[in-house]
């Protein structure tokens, strides 16, 4: 259960983000398909609730999320594009409890 509410705050995030929308439909990384093509956002979350996220998609850049490069820090996320974001409870300081849970389940093998 923790998962399916997991996939659907990455739906949340995605869809807060008005440029992410191609037609009404978003990018899906689902391991098969990797962010190349859009579909619904209901369609996304079945694609990735049978076939899981695509390998080392810790970072939603396709989605808005944006990663800092810093010497001392190393790589950190650091929230969305848009401001949009934060109206729909998606914290900048990656502290969403659903992203790092999903995050947590894509480090597992």
């Amino acid at each position: 259960m923790d998962y399916c509410n997991g996939v659907q705050g990455f739906i949340n995030f995605a869809t807060s983000i008005p440029r992410n929308f191609t037609g009404g439909s978003i990018r899906y990384p689902c391991r098969k398909c990797q962010n190349k093509n859009y579909l619904h956002p209901d369609v996304v979350m079945m694609h990735l609730l049978h076939k899981g996220f695509m390998e080392n998609y810790m970072c939603w850049y396709a989605h808005g999320e944006l990663i800092v490069r810093n010497k001392s820090m190393g790589e950190r996320v650091v929230g969305s594009t848009s401001s949009a974001s934060n109206m729909h409870g998606v914290a900048n300081d990656n502290s969403n409890p659903y992203r790092n849970m999903i995050m947590d389940a894509m480090t597992m093998n």
